[in-house]
């Protein structure tokens, strides 16, 4: 079973458990002699997504959470094994363990950062109040908010709530594709 631990990022929230090879390197790419770690790495993380994503007690959500994650360690496998030039961060997002459950304390530190990404959205609009992207941006910046409000809620209200609308709640507008 994988470690848990929480490093919150400003664009996403990620827990990863990386080897220590990929963390001490200093390229955005992982080399070919870290390849073999990095995949047995992503086999175990990928088998203990499933095991959870069959824990019916965990509910839908967590069920979701948990099978997009084994997605992302397939996709990472099939990177490495067929590219020479993979990121580091998608292996570490690969890696990434949903929390069975969202305790009081990470749902107020939640909470917390996605009150700071709207303020980071609205300063970037103020930022760019009269520039000739100022209507394309306003509009990603209400769409941000809006995202991070609604997630917000849930979390106040102890509802259900999938990494993957936290995550992307947490997204600033530069971050958007």
């Amino acid at each position: 079973m994988r470690k848990r631990a929480f490093d919150f990022i400003p664009a996403s929230i990620v827990a990863f458990s990386l080897f220590d090879g990929l963390l001490s390197c200093s390229s955005d790419v992982v080399s070919s002699q870290e390849r073999g770690q990095a995949i047995e790495q992503l086999r175990q993380a990928r088998q203990a997504d499933l095991d959870e994503a069959n824990d019916i007690s965990l509910g839908f959500v967590t069920e979701g959470d948990c099978l997009r994650q084994a997605e992302k360690a397939d996709s990472a496998i099939r990177d490495l094994n067929e590219n020479s030039n993979v990121d580091r961060s998608e292996i570490t997002e690969a890696l990434f363990v949903p929390p069975k459950h969202i305790s009081p304390e990470l749902r107020a530190k939640l909470v917390e950062r996605l009150e700071q990404a709207k303020a980071l959205d609205d300063e970037k609009w103020h930022n760019n109040l009269g520039s000739e992207d100022e209507e394309w941006l306003t509009l990603l910046c209400d769409i941000q908010a809006r995202r991070a409000t609604r997630v917000i809620n849930k979390l106040e209200a102890r509802e259900p709530v999938s990494w993957f609308e936290i995550n992307d709640a947490m997204k600033t507008p530069d971050e958007i594709p």
